[in-house]
């Protein structure tokens, strides 16, 4: 069992890892958020060759700088294999923690055996679902070995769900963790669709799950618009999800 006394302590205990690429407009306030919360902790980058000053705001925070080529589902298995603490927390690069007590809360929740996860939910959102890697917490030790597929670029979190599951562990939540400031909602849903079939093939449970995700997402976003574009979007995933080969990797150089 890990001492969880509070952040300094936590420090020596857990990796935060946050994924880049061309994430200069949002990471300068995702990782201030970081080192207000765990100041000490070892921070790692994985960043996607990105072209604008990604690199520069990560050094200035005291990130340790590692390439790969390939894709989100490549740079979140480097993260598994980067971190030799006890825990690993995944932070989205467009992603800012409000609550600071995040990492002390969810590392006492994984004391206890029967969970393998813990999500930072957005501010003011009442409804749980999934496993989202915005704000992730894990145990290192349950992720040992090759866990995520390098051609996958979107929905990398359903092989750190099949992980858990074949352990039989649980997933909490904690509220009113994060806000979240994507730059990429516009074409995201061809993406996850594309990588959903990648994934898991054709699978009529894992297509009913990503619809429950999106109703359940609109009703966070407290927007009825939102909610009533959820038809749209899902449509939109379809796309996606039919045409894997042409979707499959999202260019966030010009978006």
């Amino acid at each position: 069992m890990v001492s969880t006394a509070g952040s300094t302590d936590l420090a020596k205990d857990l990796t935060v890892c946050v994924c880049t690429y061309n994430s200069a407009a949002t990471l300068r306030e995702c990782l201030s958020s970081v080192r207000r919360a765990l100041p000490l902790s070892r921070l790692i980058v994985v960043d996607h060759n990105s072209s604008d000053g990604t690199l520069e705001i990560a050094r200035s925070f005291g990130g340790e700088i590692f390439s790969e080529g390939s894709g989100l589902g490549r740079a979140r298995q480097l993260c598994l294999e980067l971190a030799q603490s006890p825990y690993l927390a995944f932070v989205d690069s467009d992603v800012q923690i409000v609550k600071e007590s995040f990492f002390d809360e969810a590392a006492r929740r994984l004391n206890d055996p029967t969970y393998g996860a813990v999500v930072g939910m957005g501010v003011g959102h009442a409804m749980s679902y999934g496993l989202p890697a915005s704000l992730l917490l894990l145990r290192k030790w349950d992720f040992l070995g090759r866990v995520i597929p390098d051609e996958i670029d979107a929905r990398e979190t359903y092989f750190i769900q099949k992980r858990l599951d074949s352990r039989g562990l649980r997933t909490a939540y904690l509220a009113d963790c994060i806000v979240h400031r994507s730059g990429f909602r516009r074409v995201k849903p061809e993406w996850e669709g594309a990588n959903t079939r990648i994934a898991g093939g054709i699978n009529a449970e894992e297509l009913a799950f990503c619809f429950k995700v999106m109703v359940l997402m609109g009703i966070n976003s407290g927007s009825v618009r939102n909610l009533a574009y959820v038809p749209i979007s899902y449509l939109k995933f379809l796309r996606g999800f039919v045409e894997p080969e042409r979707w499959r990797r999202l260019d966030r150089r010009n978006t």
